[in-house]
């Protein structure tokens, strides 16, 4: 059996996080013992009660942001590796692949490196411009080539690490993020609650960390544009440190009414199964696991065309709109046109369900067990570990 120990920060409520409890739900523990680490304590995560009880976790904390204890931190998690010595170390999110490399280099031990985010993106904004006095851009470019895989959620990811980080290209293999589609079935039954839905008129709803990547003031403008043309209301779903600066521009723009802050929910999929329109407005993406859930609940989906993944999911515009990336004007004519046209919500919402099929968790999952097997390089036969 190999012994593999999973590294992400926390267990926030992001789209790498959510597929990093899938995976560890799913894997086959008669051939993969998996080991959770994280940088962050994770007692009030949203997603602690998804991880099986069996599965080790450790927590490499820090006291402090100072960058004695940032390097403090790594130390810890040296010794904790060092200590686990497993087969092979599975990484998410660029910081978090960065110190696994710098390990393996250490160590010796194989690393699989996982990016669910265009890193060209994540560069430029400052928690992720630097990592300790280095420039996060040239961290990738000199030790991203040594991990032994690089997994990108999409083609547009891969693309951007091989033309903008010279990273050989049969170093990197795209696997799409896995959906548990069974489980959003059941969830997507209960009632979601909220006096919107009882309201008699059109609700518009997204779902997303509220920071400025993901585009809620470009929505909210849309919005009241929408609101000139008809009755409508419009929930958002996430928490971040975005949320006052967003109430702010919807007390200027005179919709506070018509517009719900609704936080983080566990259970997303209760309102996506509800919702006439699920809207994407995100500046840049990896693979968007929101547009996924929306989809396998039957939401018809409008996007915001960013690099990268919704044109990958909606395959061109085939299962869903989108839109040019902060064109506020554009998406609220497609909000309008879709909420005006009843036959096409239906046509997309039946082919957003047959799409998302293609990201079931069993046949994703099992691809990772695959690529982990083989970057371990097990004696033998390797489908037999």
């Amino acid at each position: 059996m190999l012994k593999v120990l999973f590294f992400i920060p926390s267990l926030e409520g992001g789209g790498a996080e959510r597929v990093m409890v899938e995976i560890l739900r799913s894997v086959d523990r008669e051939r993969i013992e998996p080991v959770l680490v994280l940088l962050q304590p994770y007692a009030n995560s949203p997603f602690k009660k998804n991880i099986p009880e069996e599965i080790k976790v450790i927590v490499v904390d820090r006291n402090s942001d100072t960058t004695i204890d940032k390097i403090r931190q790594y130390v810890g998690f040296i010794r904790t590796v060092l200590s686990e010595k497993p087969h092979l170390i599975m990484s998410m999110l660029t910081h978090c692949n960065i110190m696994a490399i710098l390990l393996k280099l250490i160590s010796g031990i194989r690393v699989i490196v996982c990016e669910h985010i265009i890193p060209s993106e994540v560069i430029k904004t400052k928690e992720g411009g630097r990592m300790l006095w280095f420039s996060t851009r040239h961290l990738i470019k000199t030790f991203y080539r040594f991990a032994d895989k690089i997994v990108a959620v999409s083609e547009g990811i891969k693309a951007n690490l091989v033309e903008e980080f010279n990273i050989p290209p049969h170093k990197t293999e795209v696997l799409y993020n896995p959906v548990d589609l069974d489980l959003i079935s059941e969830l997507s039954r209960v009632s979601a609650g909220h006096v919107f839905f009882k309201e008699g008129v059109p609700v518009l709803l997204s779902v997303g960390r509220l920071v400025p990547q993901k585009g809620f003031d470009i929505l909210l403008k849309a919005f009241r544009k929408v609101l000139e043309e008809m009755d409508a209301r419009l929930i958002i779903l996430g928490e971040g440190q975005g949320r006052e600066p967003l109430l702010m521009l919807a007390g200027d723009l005179a919709i506070t009414g018509k517009v719900s802050f609704a936080g983080f929910q566990g259970n997303p999929y209760k309102f996506m199964s509800k919702a006439d329109i699920f809207v994407l407005p995100s500046r840049y993406e990896g693979l968007p696991m929101v547009i996924l859930e929306a989809m396998a609940c039957g939401a018809p989906v409008v996007s915001s065309d960013c690099k990268s993944g919704p044109r990958e999911i909606l395959q061109d515009g085939s299962h869903g709109v989108l839109v040019p990336v902060e064109d506020v004007d554009a998406l609220s004519a497609a909000l309008s046109r879709l909420l005006r046209d009843k036959t096409l919500r239906k046509k997309f919402s039946e082919t957003a369900r047959e799409r998302a099929r293609d990201f079931a968790a069993a046949e994703i999952v099992s691809r990772y067990e695959e690529l982990i097997c083989k970057s371990a390089r097990v004696p033998g036969d390797w489908t037999q570990v």
